[in-house]
């Protein structure tokens, strides 16, 4: 009894130094990339000097080239947790070891997080340019409509209307519109308003309702829009049913960055005081 009970307390010990013998001595490569790892897992915690440091040894024993994914990993984390600095430095390398394999997340990540467009085009279109497989998607993004939504911000709004409606365009044809989002219907409105065209605008804040009967940015700029053309009963109904859907939280909306064209209540209600009395 004495003897298995001896058995089970020395085996765990055991099973742990040759675990540490092999991680550490015979491949430290693969103990600093998992230590790396935990200090991604330290930030997501909440402990970011922490894990950043963790990161920053790690990188610095590992012997060699480190690979590309394990700098956009920490890229990943650090962005989630706003460390923009540390989290563009790890990008760049990633981006500068394997392009084809970075450009996406780089385009996408310059365009909602750090808003230099100009940028997130160099990278989106040196993307669809390149021989890699399955481009069509930028994170949750068609890769049209994230270069139209470049183009919208950089106010060149004829580009950005033709790139939305190839978005939607593909999506129609390949998916059955399965895939298209609220956003990106009201994103074509937004734009189409932009244009002086806010009839053609309707149609589209219309078809995001459809899709998201949440899309309180909908709500308002339809309501905005009828109010110019003249149907000012109308646009004060939907103003105020898109306040009361905000007050209540339902609007589009992201943990980590604020939406492009993003309304709030105050929003709103100066809105209403302005224009509905």
């Amino acid at each position: 009894m004495i003897k298995w009970i001896r058995r089970l307390v020395m085996f765990p010990i055991l099973l742990l130094v040759v675990l540490l013998v092999v991680f550490f001595v015979i491949k430290p490569n693969v103990y600093y990339s998992l230590k790396s790892i935990y200090g991604s897992q330290l930030q997501w915690f909440g402990y970011e000097e922490v894990g950043n440091r963790v990161i920053a040894n790690s990188f610095s024993k590992i012997d060699g080239k480190i690979p590309s994914h394990m700098y956009h990993a920490s890229s990943v984390q650090n962005t989630k947790n706003g460390n923009y600095d540390e989290a563009i430095a790890y990008l760049n390398k990633a981006v500068t070891m394997s392009p084809m394999d970075g450009d996406g997340y780089m385009g996408w990540v310059l365009l909602y997080y750090y808003r230099d467009y100009e940028r997130a085009l160099f990278h989106l279109n040196r993307l669809e340019a390149s021989t890699v497989e399955n481009t069509k998607y930028v994170s949750d993004d068609h890769i049209l409509y994230a270069k139209g939504l470049c183009h919208k911000q950089l106010k060149n709004y004829t580009r950005a209307l033709e790139l939305f409606d190839l978005a939607i365009e593909d999506e129609l044809k390949n998916q059955d519109g399965i895939l298209i989002t609220h956003q990106m219907y009201f994103q074509k409105g937004r734009t189409l308003d932009l244009l002086d065209r806010p009839d053609e605008a309707i149609v589209f804040y219309d078809k995001a309702i459809e899709k998201w009967s949440g899309s309180s940015e909908s709500l308002f700029y339809k309501g905005l829009a009828q109010i110019k053309l003249g149907a000012t009963e109308k646009g004060c109904s939907n103003l105020k049913s898109a306040r009361n859907q905000v007050v209540k939280g339902i609007k589009s909306a992201d943990s980590y960055v604020r939406l492009f064209d993003e309304v709030y209540q105050f929003q709103i209600e100066e809105a209403i005081e302005r224009l509905c009395q």
